[in-house]
């Protein structure tokens, strides 16, 4: 069973992923979107600890790919949410959002039967070699992944906290993989994380709708509401700041 373990594991994730293409091209449901790049999230980070383990690349050209095109309509699906979330939303600036956003989901799931018989080949040809976990190598990983992650931490900037909620999200996500004895042995704090995970999430949210906002042509009279997003994000920083620095101590 344990020879087989990141072979079930990565099958249970496609499952997952082409489930969640599916449902998203049948209702179009923003929680189905996150949860199919959630599995690709996965899926990548499975694959970074597989080539450490065993010595190997492989390929998932195709599944990061995917991975960006649902990006496109994620990103406008949060950064609506963050411009509704201001008092007295810009409603022209939410409105065109919603029609960008709507023509993207359109092309997506033009595209979707494509993406399925990706995922389908994808299962029969990828597999992991069929062999135990290396203890001694897995928490090794785990040493040298814990080592980055605190390293993009020594100044902490918004590249360096967005560098370390990567960093850290892998972590859980092949922690998670791994069979309870040999997470026993790893010294990783769980619910810490996922605590903390919350909050980067929701300041990345605030950090990338800024950025997309600044970068587009706006209505007039929506500088106010950049401005609004900007304090938002400023004062979740600084309580990252504050808190991770309390964590280095």
């Amino acid at each position: 069973m344990e020879n087989s373990l990141l072979n079930n594991y990565l099958l249970d994730l496609l499952d997952s992923l082409e489930q969640n293409l599916c449902v998203f091209t049948a209702d179009q449901n923003p929680e189905s979107l996150h949860r199919l790049r959630l599995d690709i999230k996965k899926i990548k980070a499975v694959f970074s600890f597989a080539e450490y383990i065993y010595k190997e690349k492989y390929d998932v050209t195709e599944v990061k790919q995917l991975f960006n095109e649902a990006g496109k309509i994620r990103e406008m699906q949060i950064n609506i949410q963050q411009l509704s979330q201001v008092p007295n939303p810009p409603k022209t600036l939410v409105n065109q959002l919603n029609k960008e956003e709507k023509i993207l989901a359109q092309q997506f799931i033009e595209g979707a039967s494509q993406y399925i018989r990706f995922i389908q080949d994808f299962k029969t040809k990828i597999r992991f070699p069929e062999k135990a976990l290396s203890k001694k190598r897995t928490i090794k990983y785990f040493k040298k992944k814990k080592k980055k992650t605190n390293k993009s931490l020594q100044n902490i900037d918004k590249g360096g906290l967005h560098q370390y909620r990567k960093e850290i999200k892998k972590l859980i996500y092949v922690y998670n993989a791994l069979p309870k004895k040999l997470q026993n042995k790893i010294d990783l704090n769980e619910a810490a994380i996922h605590k903390q995970q919350k909050k980067l999430g929701e300041w990345h949210d605030t950090y990338s709708a800024i950025e997309f906002l600044s970068n587009k042509h706006l209505p007039k009279n929506t500088s106010e509401y950049i401005s609004t997003l900007k304090e938002k994000e400023n004062r979740q920083f600084k309580d990252l700041r504050k808190n991770l620095k309390n964590k280095q101590k």
